[in-house]
C-alpha cells in the first residue's frame, strides 16, 4: 500500500499571505514566552531574531523570498517518502530538515502574524506534542499541465506551492538548518 494512501497519514492545505516575502510555520508560545518585540515587522526583519526561533525549533521559515499568496501543504504521520510521485516529479529544491518543536497545537501564515495571539482557527494545526523534522519542498506546479488554467492561474486540483514533510525526530545529532532562508543556492 502506498504510505500516503495510509489511514493514519494527516495532511492539511492552507493558503497562505506573506507581505514580508516570507510564509511560516511556528509555534506562538515561543514568542509569547521569549518577551520578542511586539513590533513583528522590526522582528520580521531581524535575521538574529530568526535564527534564534529557527534554532530552538519555534519557527519553520517557508518561502522563496518574494510577497504573494501560496499554497502550503503540510503531511505527516507517514512511512517512506512524505510526497506523492506527482508531487515529485515536481519538486524544484528540498530544504534541509529544520527542527520543529510542537506544544500540541502550530500554525502557519505570513511571517509577519507569527508570535500573533491564535485567533485564525483556519491557519491552526494540531500536532502532537513532541520534536520533529520538517521539510520544505518547492514545487514547479505551473509545469504541470493539469494544474494550470489557460488564464495562469491554479486549477482545482493543482499541485501546491510547498509541501511540507513533518517526521518525529529520528535522535541524538540529527543536524537542522538554521537559517532563515529555505532553500540554499547552487
Amino acid at each position: 500500500m502506498d504510505a500516503l494512501m495510509d489511514p493514519t497519514v494527516q495532511q492539511i492545505s492552507r493558503t497562505v499571505r506573506t507581505d514580508a516575502g516570507l510564509c511560516a510555520l511556528w509555534q506562538t508560545e515561543y514568542f509569547v514566552e521569549s518577551g520578542d518585540p511586539d513590533d513583528w515587522d522590526d522582528w520580521a526583519s531581524d535575521d538574529e531574531l530568526l535564527v534564534q526561533a529557527i534554532s530552538a525549533g519555534a519557527l519553520v521559515p517557508i518561502g522563496v523570498g518574494a510577497d504573494g499568496v501560496f499554497e502550503v501543504l503540510i503531511r505527516w504521520n507517514f512511512s517512506g517518502s512524505g510526497l506523492t510521485e506527482r508531487e515529485g516529479r515536481h519538486v524544484l529544491v528540498s530544504s534541509e530538515p529544520y527542527l520543529l518543536t510542537s506544544p500540541g497545537v502550530l500554525y502557519i501564515g505570513g511571517l509577519e502574524e507569527a508570535g500573533d495571539l491564535p485567533g485564525r482557527d483556519a491557519n491552526r494545526i494540531e500536532l502532537p506534542s513532541g520534536r520533529y523534522s520538517a521539510v520544505v519542498h518547492l514545487v514547479d506546479w505551473k509545469a504541470e499541465p493539469e494544474s494550470i488554467g489557460s488564464d495562469g492561474r491554479p486549477l482545482e486540483g493543482a499541485l501546491p506551492d510547498f509541501v511540507v514533510e513533518i517526521r518525529a525526530e529520528e535522535g541524538v545529532g540529527q543536524v537542522y538548518r538554521t537559517k532563515s532562508t529555505t532553500f540554499s543556492r547552487p
